[in-house]
This record gives C-alpha cells, structure tokens and sequence, in this order.
C-alpha cells in the first residue's frame, strides 16, 4: 500500500488556472496535474484569492458570463481543496508581503500554501522570492514528478 505522507501536495497559483482556461502556452502541463490530482495521485488546492484573481480578471475583460462559468467550475472542482483565509494566514501573508514586497494577492496564496506544506505551481517569479514556500513552475513540477 502506498504511504499517503509521500503524495506531492500542490497550490495552484492563478497563472497556471488562466493558462489551462485560455489553453495559452503551458496549459497541457497544468491539465496533467489537475489530473493527477482527481485520480488522487496529488493534494491540489486553491486559494479563495484565486477564484478573487479569476474572477475579477475576467469582469475586467467584459466577460461577466465566462467569470460566474470559470468561478462554478472551481466551486465545483471537489478534488480541488479551497484554502480560507483564516487569522494565521492573514498574520503569514502579511509578513511575506512585508518581508518580501510581493503582491497582496501573492503572499495570500503563499501563505496558504506555507500551512499546507504545500509547492506553489505558478510562473509568477514573487513566490521564487519567498523561501519559506517552494514554488515551481508546472513544466518544472511535472519534471519534478518524472524523477
């Protein structure tokens, strides 16, 4: 029986969600690990920040009806955790953006991830500045998972 402690635990970073929505460059990557998270090879969560990130990037763009679409198929996602902003998060988050001055939006999600024990997979080069969470790109993370 496989140890359940070994399985990779992942945060999925906004970037890399906007990429496999869009199918921009890299979005296979992606696909290939929100798939092996619902066969349950790995942890995948998300924080509540990034459906804010999705959500609004989208009513930016006029596509209030592709922003409630995308929102629901996260909501839906259930293989896919939702991290909350609890007060800890909010404590952590605030000293990496103090520490570190990545955005706001970005320390929420690398805090989350932090009490997960959890790699960040994102492009956005603010969490390869905060060495208390590990980041990798998805290309990187699938690459990592070959080994």
């Amino acid at each position: 029986m496989r140890n359940e402690s070994v399985k990779p635990k992942v945060v999925l970073d906004t970037k890399p969600l906007i990429k496999l929505f869009a199918r921009e460059e890299g979005w296979e990557a992606v696909q290939k690990i929100l798939s092996k998270v619902e066969v349950d090879e790995i942890e995948g969560a998300i924080s509540v920040v990034t459906m804010t990130e999705i959500y609004y990037k989208y009513l930016q763009e006029k596509r209030p009806d592709l922003a409630r679409t995308r929102i629901e198929e996260l909501r839906y996602a259930i293989y896919l955790k939702k991290l909350e902003i609890d007060e800890e998060v909010a404590v952590k988050a605030g000293e990496f953006k103090g520490k570190y001055n990545v955005s706001m939006a970005d320390a929420f999600i690398a805090a989350a991830a932090y009490f997960e024990g959890s790699i960040v997979i994102s492009d956005d080069t603010d969490f390869k500045r905060i060495p208390e969470v590990k980041a990798l790109t998805e290309k990187e993370f699938i690459s990592h998972l070959s080994r």
